[in-house]
């Protein structure tokens, strides 16, 4: 049988600039229909990053707007990262392919409580669907790209869905 060799780091950035870049498509589209281009990064690294608060909506602040895109870029990679180890471990493992799922919920409950939690004030900006359907495809287009470099995974995922 002939073994691949899966280089981690190279996977895992790829994986986080895949699920950053959707996300980032998501609300860069969303952002032009309501006329305003690039607001949600510009707010976003206000808020977080310089702690305005009293955001600027529009016109979408330069500053902030590279900050964030930073941040955001930079979360997503190490997230890519954590996500292929565990894909890494999932080929020999039952219970890792369990955590697979898992991680994927908390993904997507961390950012939508973290979204509630600390953006009541711009919550117009990002309603909860919104930050749920940009997640969604985030995970998505992750999962595709490492299940397509792992198809090893996407057989035993076949026979034994969650390791039972």
């Amino acid at each position: 049988m002939t073994r691949h060799h899966h280089d981690l780091f190279r996977e895992g950035v790829l994986a986080g600039v895949i699920g950053a870049a959707a996300v980032a498509a998501w609300f860069f589209v969303t952002d032009m229909l309501q006329g305003r281009p690039l607001s949600t990064p510009s707010v976003l690294g206000q808020v977080i990053l310089f702690r305005v608060t009293q955001p600027v909506v529009s016109p979408a602040q330069i500053g902030p707007t590279v900050a964030y895109t930073l941040l955001h870029v930079g979360a997503f990679v190490l997230f890519g990262i954590a996500l292929t180890q565990l894909v890494h471990l999932a080929m020999g493992s039952p219970l890792a392919r369990f955590g697979l799922m898992i991680m994927g919920v908390v993904f997507e409950l961390f950012f939508f409580f973290v979204t509630l939690a600390l953006f009541e004030g711009t919550s117009y900006l990002f309603p909860w669907w919104s930050v749920l359907g940009a997640n969604t495809i985030a995970l998505a287009g992750m999962g595709y790209y490492l299940l397509r470099r792992h198809p090893t995974l996407k057989r035993q995922f076949s026979r034994e869905p969650l390791g039972a």
